[in-house]
């Protein structure tokens, strides 16, 4: 039986995640790490309120003896400003991933990218650019196992405003 860790749980895939955990009789416990308490009542489930995703040092004994990690934070280009995304995407993965890292270092890590990430960081687009810095990072944390998805557009299974004209 494993433990695991998520965030972006009250995200669209990140939900679809959580509730596989929940269902999962390999699955012993989920700590979702979130910033409002969701209306999600399992006996597995344990929802960590973070304040700030930069800085876990309140939240350190959450992050020991985990299994896997489901990394499913994330923001679309547009909605926020160019710093916010920077913060968002890049700084809020290398905190999880170093504290992560340090607590639980045999964890099997999954990453939520995007489809055109570059890792080499010369790619003019941020949204490119800043996934392709959190995947390295990741990567050079060297957990035993890293999987990154690279899913392109994700058709949302409910309603929403697209924050991109070309959809």
């Amino acid at each position: 039986m494993k433990n695991v860790i998520i965030t972006g749980a009250s995200g669209m895939i990140g939900n679809i995640v959580l509730q596989n955990c929940l269902n999962s009789s390999e699955v012993r416990k989920v700590t979702s790490l979130v910033r409002n308490h969701s209306k999600v009542v399992h006996s597995k489930l344990e929802e960590i309120l973070i304040d700030d995703f930069k800085n876990y040092k309140q939240h350190e004994e959450h992050f020991i003896n985990q299994d896997i990690a489901y990394y499913c934070i994330g923001v679309y280009t547009g909605q926020v400003n160019r710093e916010e995304f920077k913060k968002i995407t890049v700084d809020y993965t290398q905190a999880f991933g170093t504290l992560l890292q340090i607590k639980s270092p045999r964890c099997v890590i999954c990453f939520l990218s995007g489809q055109g990430a570059d890792q080499s960081g010369q790619s003019k687009m941020m949204f490119a650019k800043d996934k392709g810095a959190a995947e390295k990072y990741l990567l050079k944390c060297a957990f035993p196992h890293t999987y990154i998805f690279r899913p392109g557009y994700i058709y949302p299974v409910v309603k929403r405003k697209e924050p991109n004209f070309f959809l």
